[in-house]
């Protein structure tokens, strides 16, 4: 196994050709599991939220020899494989071209992804600042990860793989990358304060609980409790505001892709995050609490 890693992490030659066609079926293969696998699936995932397109980006540049060539690469993969995945999806879905709409999210992280790559180089390093580096990917998938799993008690075992990639990969970072004590020790200390503060602070914030509610329409999204709170998706256009008079909240829409709405509700104090979709197999609305 320490030889499996260490060649991964390192001793892999990605070539330009290499990169190309590993892009190329990286964007195939997430089309496919977008049109064959409901959302709220695991292995849907990689197409809506990016914790799986992690690992492919680590390993692009570790397998650099300088931060320009990590940068550059790390940006050609993003930028061939994201379009790809809705221009695969185009002859057979009933939005044709209008699927692209989605890809403005994922090309504002292929940007993200040149300076990046470029300071994600630094890893090599094996140096107390490569820790705090590797700290910020370790510290989103302790963030992605711990919010699957507040959504798992509702929908077991939906995202069940993605709680395990994104808690597994953590120590194989950090043990793969790193040969020195101090970064690996920085590192993981790191991570784990952030896993604690992310417990605590949901334990604290639990304006609401989350409810699977009996479907009434596929755009209608109704909470049982106190307050009662009701608001129709459809209304709601994003970065638009609407007051529900009846218990004083403010409803927005954060944003939306296929059946999955984020949103907040906000009082005079506090804003409060969820998000929703529509279960195809339960034919109700699950809403989950961010």
């Amino acid at each position: 196994m320490g030889r499996i890693l260490k060649k991964l992490f390192g001793g892999l030659n990605i070539t330009w050709p290499k990169l190309i066609i590993f892009a190329v079926l990286m964007g195939f293969y997430t089309a496919l599991m977008a049109m064959l696998v409901p959302d709220g699936n695991s292995f849907h995932d990689i197409a809506v939220t990016p914790e799986w397109w992690v690992l492919p980006a680590v390993l692009i540049i570790v397998n650099s020899k300088k931060p320009l060539e990590a940068a550059l690469k790390t940006f050609v993969f993003f930028l061939i494989s994201q379009p790809l995945v809705y221009l695969f999806q185009v002859p057979f879905n009933s939005m044709g071209w209008g699927l692209f709409g989605y890809y403005r999210y994922w090309f504002m992280i292929t940007l993200l992804t040149f300076p990046g790559g470029f300071i994600a180089w630094y890893i090599k390093k094996d140096k107390w600042y490569s820790a705090l580096i590797l700290s910020v990917a370790t510290i989103y998938l302790v963030i992605t990860g711990m919010s699957y799993v507040a959504e798992i008690a509702e929908n077991f075992p939906n995202h069940l793989l993605t709680i395990i990639y994104c808690f597994g990969i953590i120590p194989i970072f950090i043990f793969a990358i790193f040969r020195d004590k101090i970064p690996r020790i920085i590192s993981a200390a790191l991570t784990t304060i952030s896993l604690i503060i992310f417990i605590v602070i949901g334990n604290i914030n639990k304006p609401f609980e989350a409810y699977n509610n009996t479907f009434v329409s596929e755009n209608d999204i109704v909470f049982v409790g106190e307050p009662y709170i009701s608001a129709f998706a459809g209304e709601i256009q994003s970065g638009v505001e609407l007051i529900n008079s009846d218990v004083g909240y403010t409803i927005k829409l954060i944003g939306h892709k296929g059946k999955r709405y984020a949103f907040g509700i906000s009082d005079d104090a506090n804003t409060y995050n969820f998000e929703y979709y529509y279960d195809d197999d339960t034919q109700s609305v699950v809403v989950v609490k961010k």
